[in-house]
């Protein structure tokens, strides 16, 4: 299967998610099976006792990044990378969080802005092939759509990398993180902070963009956590067409909830594609004080969310992670030692535990820069 990467408008949020955009792909199209409001069924003290240690081991805050293997040989400098930016906010973010971490290997990173069209990334591509780059780095890489591009990179002797792809490495392409199922863990810390908090008593919602295809696994193990922690307690699925984002995703989710007043959770697919205004809409809705909202990634609106009380509990998106980990890659190919598979490590953060500033990425891992620069020998 291969990702689609649908266009987004641009957000005032610094949007958690290479991934609003580039990452968060989600296959499971709107299903759900009737509401059995579970708030009379008896509570399962096992599957809430694993939740609450799931959700406790999930609440700490990662002080490791996930490759421990120290580069053994030189690596060489004045390489040349183009990233190739997929037309939103998130994927400009992420230009200088590449460029950092290149300028420590004493490489530079061009960043080529486009609309996110297949013609116009294939264009980009293309002419940083002709211009010289050692390598392109391009999230989500749809192998189907620029086959011909990382064919051409491959016989020119330049390096294809990405994150957020359903692509499989090899063929031309050296490096994917934050893969389907690299990234599964965020559904099950979604259901264990739902079932959780709701004492076991939780009758659940999904909302997903079923256009959105990398991160099927989260909604995957969404529903199977739910299922295990509470098997009382009920999950449904709906499904929010592109066309909604930005417009009347809140109203759909709203209507939903008039129409099965048993729901009392909603886990949202993307945070900052589908909060927006979420809150808002449940206030006015007199709803508010009988849904809790809890969702993968994030934004600064999100957060806001959060610190307001409108919002329970994040799992953030890793720029950072998904950067340092692209450039550490090319750092181990070029120096000649393996290139292993690794991915983001994730954090479920709640009111009391989120950063003091999140009008901007953060690192999950705080020393993130200075944990690779010890592995690439730059300390």
């Amino acid at each position: 299967m291969t990702a689609l990467r649908p266009r987004l408008g641009r957000r005032s949020s610094w949007a958690g998610t290479a991934v609003s955009v580039v990452a968060l792909l989600l296959a499971a199209s709107a299903c759900g099976s009737e509401s059995n409001a579970s708030s009379d069924a008896p509570v399962d003290n096992a599957g809430l006792e694993a939740a609450e240690a799931t959700v406790a081991k999930a609440a700490v805050r990662p002080t490791k990044i996930t490759v421990t293997t120290p580069i053994d040989k030189p690596i060489p400098t004045g390489k040349k990378i183009t990233f190739v930016s997929c037309g939103v906010e998130a994927c400009a973010i992420q230009g200088p969080i590449l460029a950092e971490a290149a300028g420590i290997l004493g490489w530079t990173v061009d960043q080529v802005a486009t609309d996110g069209s297949p013609e116009k990334v294939q264009g980009a591509i293309d002419a940083a092939i002709r211009n010289g780059s050692d390598a392109v780095i391009l999230n989500a890489a749809d192998r189907d759509a620029y086959a011909k591009q990382i064919a051409d990179a491959a016989a020119a002797g330049v390096q294809f990398v990405t994150c957020c792809s359903l692509a499989t490495t090899g063929d031309g392409l050296l490096f994917n993180t934050a893969t389907s199922e690299q990234n599964a863990p965020i559904g099950d810390y979604l259901a264990a902070e739902v079932v959780s908090d709701s004492g076991g008593k939780a009758d659940a919602l999904y909302v997903n963009i079923s256009a959105f295809q990398i991160l099927a696994k989260v909604g995957e193990t969404f529903e199977a956590g739910m299922k295990e922690y509470c098997p009382s307690c009920t999950v449904d699925s709906l499904d929010i067409p592109l066309t909604s984002l930005g417009k009347d995703a809140p109203d759909r989710i709203v209507s939903y909830l008039r129409s099965h007043p048993d729901v009392n959770y909603i886990a949202l697919s993307v945070s900052d594609a589908l909060g927006a205004g979420l809150p808002a809409a449940l206030k006015a809705a007199g709803l508010a004080d009988k849904v809790t909202i809890v969702g993968q990634g994030g934004g600064s609106q999100n957060f806001a969310d959060m610190e307001a009380g409108d919002i329970e509990a994040l799992v953030p998106t890793d720029l950072y992670a998904y950067d340092y980990l692209m450039i550490d890659a090319l750092a181990r190919h070029w120096a000649g030692v393996p290139v292993g598979e690794a991915g983001p490590q994730f954090w479920l953060v709640k009111k009391d535990t989120a950063p003091d500033d999140t009008s901007k990425p953060f690192p999950l891992v705080l020393d993130t820069e200075a944990q690779f620069k010890a592995l690439w020998g730059k300390s």
